[in-house]
């Protein structure tokens, strides 16, 4: 599948909209809510750069159902769908699966899932719960007036006819009122779910339900372009509170135990007209009160009209929490959060060692990731919803050892690279309606391509993206902001340059002055990037030699222009008039230290410059700076800030009740910081390819190099955790050596420190595993 799925990708990322979407659906057309009727199919960007006027419908719920009957159950049933913008599936009232995560209609998902247990003999219903944001978001791609769903339910069994049920004039639809609300949060990411159940039809996703008075749907092709999905459904798990008090007469508190990312569903019984109120919190404004107000602007506040008897509220779209409260009822609430993410099997990674708070760390880097994890990596689960560049790297670094899973990495790569159809210097987030261009972000997607190709051994698609024109595209460019000496001078006036972020952590950063001048941070990326592309065209068999001539004449542009040679280290950049910045930041050495254009003879002022300045950074450019000293041999540092308790540092956010890693290193640093953000989870990265020093040197981990920098602080660690070839196991005792276990028939090439003895294993010895 693999294959075709390249094969196809190639087609499209070359070629115009295209008119194949008919072939993935035989037969099925493409139904949509009647108040969708002479509404225009808009751009994708037109809503948001303000092309054209604001889409008329917003937050649309329709449902969709289709009724039929099987005299015997088939060998197997396989379900293809789509929808636009989302969409819930049921058959016979069970939920089976939502999708599709977000794409552009040029190559738009389509999922095939074995049904084959939800069906029965005698009358069978498939239903469909559709919603349409209306909106110009990170989050989806709306505002746009693409709307619907397509299906096809294919029966087969040995010996017999194939049987279909397509979605067509036959189905029934029925414009929802059940969800009323006009508020929205976020940035416009998501509406309040304001719900009066006494509006929704009772068992419509069953047998049984009489949808005679339903209406017949809109029917014809939207210009869609449908392809497989590079990715898996999303993985669901029913979580319950580890804690459910009443605090008043009418009022309930319940505490999920940690952050949870998914669809709250509340069991309660009501009588017709009674009001109660939903509150989502990631903290508390006071003992057993959740804060719904949140730090990220969002408000989860949503009011529920129950009807007679035992009420069943289920919230459609997915918030970011840990804390609910429940007012107006007195009778006991049952409430459980359908947890939703990409598949992520939580024991196929672990470190644990003699370090109390590096083992809580990991905990909440590696919780943070899986939260962070949905059909795309999102920025954060509440605020945003959208793909970034920059946070999506990040994430990437220790998604892809905590899993093993290279699906996820796959897309994104993909998502980016189809936005330069808009750009040929690419977005900064992918794929929505929501136009934004970061420079920095742009100049990691290259590194992110290597990395993923390090880590999976995945040339079929970096040779795809290269054959695109991807590289070509992305570099020229930003070429043409480059001076005679190849630095690159006034890109803010093209993309956005960040630094770090929020901008109160840029450590004092001389940002205006530079940002439309020779910007030090931005010229250690564009090398970065510069060295990442040579390496891409090596692995599809390109010639590279451009590419590593520009990094090698823009490193003696950087260290020529740009160090001080006084203080042996780098200034923040040159102003516009051409003047030198006269401050010396810690991201103008940290950033250079990391992608390696610090000479050796400077190496010691630029660290004792980061020993100085701490992580006076956010957590963007922390990780950075950390796996620059381990990088450059001075772990001891290294693992000094790594576990600091210093008000910059992983330990703030244990210190304020983490169970996520936060957007800044403590919630109070940044004015609408969110309580769960990926990103920040790279320590994760840090503890395996850095100070256990564990990276492929053939890629996929099919040859394994260890070259650990341990810290003298640390005594005893040992992790575990999946690659494409298999589970890597590692375990360092000061008193006893190295012990490493991978998977049978693996090379292994051995850098450790002579003061460390390499002991190769099948299994690590029990006997000396950290507890």
């Amino acid at each position: 599948m693999k294959t075709s799925l390249l094969s196809l990708f190639a087609l499209l990322i070359t070629l115009p909209f295209t008119a194949i979407a008919q072939t993935a659906f035989q037969g099925a057309q493409w139904l949509r809510d009647p108040r969708f009727k002479n509404e225009p199919t808009l751009g994708i960007f037109d809503v948001h750069r303000k092309k054209s006027q604001e889409a008329r419908l917003k937050n649309i719920h329709t449902y969709f159902r289709k009724s039929f009957n099987l005299q015997t159950l088939p060998q197997r049933a396989v379900l293809r769908f789509t929808a636009d913008d989302y969409a819930k599936l049921y058959i016979n009232g069970t939920f089976v699966i939502q999708g599709p995560e977000p794409a552009y209609p040029f190559a738009h998902p389509y999922y095939d899932v074995d049904v084959t247990k939800y069906l029965c003999t005698g009358e069978n219903v498939l239903a469909a719960h559709t919603y349409y944001h209306g909106l110009a978001t990170r989050a989806f791609n709306s505002a746009d007036n693409r709307s619907g769903l397509i299906a096809q339910l294919v029966l087969t069994t040995e010996g017999l006819p194939e049987q279909r049920i397509v979605t067509d004039k036959s189905w029934r639809c029925f414009a929802s009122r059940t969800f009323s609300s006009d508020k929205v949060f976020g940035y416009e990411t998501q509406f309040n779910e304001n719900m009066d159940l006494n509006l929704e039809p009772i068992n419509w996703r069953k047998p049984g339900f009489a949808d005679t008075t339903w209406s017949a749907p809109l029917t014809g092709f939207q210009d869609h372009t449908f392809i497989a999905a590079i990715t898996a459904p999303l993985q669901h798990t029913n979580a319950f509170p580890i804690a459910l008090k009443q605090t008043e007469t009418n009022r309930w508190f319940a505490d999920m135990g940690t952050e949870v990312v998914g669809h709250t569903r509340i069991r309660v019984k009501g009588y017709p007209g009674q009001i109660i109120t939903v509150w989502h919190g990631e903290e508390l404004s006071a003992p057993n009160v959740v804060r719904h107000k949140m730090r990220c602007n969002c408000d989860y506040v949503d009011q529920i009209t129950l009807t007679e008897g035992n009420n069943l509220i289920e919230f459609f779209d997915y918030r970011a929490f840990r804390y609910v409260e429940i007012i107006g009822t007195t009778n006991t609430p049952d409430i459980q959060v359908d947890v939703r993410h990409y598949p992520f099997e939580w024991t196929a990674s672990s470190c644990q060692s003699s370090d109390t708070a590096l083992n809580r760390i990991w905990e909440i880097s590696k919780r943070g990731v899986q939260m962070g994890s949905q059909g795309i990596f999102v920025d954060c689960p509440s605020r945003e919803k959208g793909q970034y560049t920059g946070d999506t790297y990040m994430t990437v670094l220790s998604q892809l050892l905590l899993t093993g899973d290279p699906s996820l990495t796959r897309k994104a790569l993909i998502d980016f690279q189809q936005t330069q159809r808009f750009d040929p210097g690419m977005l900064c987030v992918a794929p929505g309606g929501f136009w934004q261009e970061l420079a920095e972000w742009s100049l990691l997607w290259p590194q992110m391509v290597v990395y993923y190709y390090r880590v999976t051994g995945d040339k079929a698609l970096v040779k795809t993206l290269v054959e695109a024109g991807a590289t070509e595209k992305l570099m020229r460019y930003f070429s043409k902001l480059e001076r005679e000496d190849g630095l690159l001078s006034g890109v803010d006036r093209h993309k956005w340059v960040l630094v770090d972020w929020p901008s109160n952590l840029r450590g004092g950063y001389d940002y205006d002055k530079t940002k439309n001048g020779v910007n030090t941070v931005i010229n250690a990326f564009y090398y970065g990037s510069l060295l990442a592309v040579a390496e891409m065209m090596r692995i599809a068999d390109r010639p590279d030699l451009e590419y590593t001539n520009k990094a090698e004449r823009l490193e003696k542009a950087f260290n020529k222009s740009l160090l001080d040679p006084a203080s042996g280290l780098y200034i923040d950049g040159i102003h516009e008039d051409d003047t030198r910045s006269s401050k010396t930041s810690l991201h103008a050495n940290g950033f250079p230290l990391y992608f390696g254009l610090v000479p050796e003879t400077n190496q010691t002022a630029v660290v004792n410059l980061i020993r100085q300045q701490r992580l006076n950074c956010g957590i963007y450019g922390g990780p950075y700076f950390i796996a620059a000293l381990f990088k450059n041999g001075h772990s001891d540092l290294a693992y000094d800030l790594l576990t600091s308790k210093d008000t910059h540092s992983w330990n703030q956010m244990l210190k304020e009740g983490a169970t996520t890693t936060f957007e800044a290193w403590g919630a109070d640093q940044k004015w609408n910081t969110s309580l769960c953000h990926p990103a920040a989870g790279m320590p994760v990265w840090i503890i395996i390819e850095h100070l256990m020093g564990l990276t492929p040197a053939e890629p996929g981990f099919k040859t394994v190099r260890v070259a650990p920098r341990i810290p003298a602080a640390l005594t005893s660690i040992e992790v575990r955790f999946p690659t494409v070839s298999g589970t890597i196991s590692a375990l360092y005792k000061k008193d006893k050596g190295y012990f490493l276990s991978v998977p049978e028939n693996t090379p292994v090439i051995d850098d450790t420190p002579q003061h460390i003895k390499l002991k190769l294993v099948n299994t690590l010895p029990p006997e000396e595993s950290v507890k």
